[in-house]
């Protein structure tokens, strides 16, 4: 059976779903994890799903102990071992050259960030893997448009 909670995040709710096969690869995890849900600004609007870790976890992206603090500090906790953050990022440039892994991106502080909240996020745990999709009450569940972020930038 699914877990299913709430998080508030800029007072509004986000209704959260964990598949059962991701509660029991959460009950494994000997390190945090942080999914960070980013809306992404760039030559257009996309939907992204961040990965981060501070130790070795299977296809999530691992930074710095300093930063992955500071992105913990900011995070809300789901279980034990599994936090989420909402963020808003833009890319740095509106390169039409391919990128291995994301674009490099920084922080895009909007004042009222509410609206760009999603009303659901999805968390599963597939081929070994972390996954997921968010949305709005309107999104169709069953499109599959979120994309997972898992490693660094590199130009290709």
């Amino acid at each position: 059976m699914a877990l299913e909670q709430k998080l508030s995040f800029h007072k509004k709710d986000i209704l959260i779903t964990l598949s059962r096969y991701a509660q029991t690869a959460a009950k494994q995890l000997n390190t945090p994890l942080i999914i960070e849900i980013q809306i992404y600004f760039s030559c257009l609007l996309g939907k992204r799903l961040a990965f981060y870790s501070d130790s070795e976890i299977s296809g999530v992206q691992i930074i710095e102990a300093g930063l992955f603090t500071e992105l913990l500090n900011s995070s809300k906790r789901l279980t034990n071992n599994i936090y989420v953050r909402f963020n808003t990022v833009m890319t740095k440039t509106c390169s039409v050259s391919d990128y291995s892994g994301p674009p490099p991106v920084s922080d895009f502080k909007i004042a009222n960030q509410k609206p760009y909240v999603p009303n659901w996020l999805d968390i599963d745990f597939k081929n070994d893997l972390w996954a997921g999709e968010y949305g709005w009450n309107n999104s169709d569940k069953s499109y599959s448009n979120t994309k997972q972020i898992r490693s660094s930038a590199q130009k290709a």
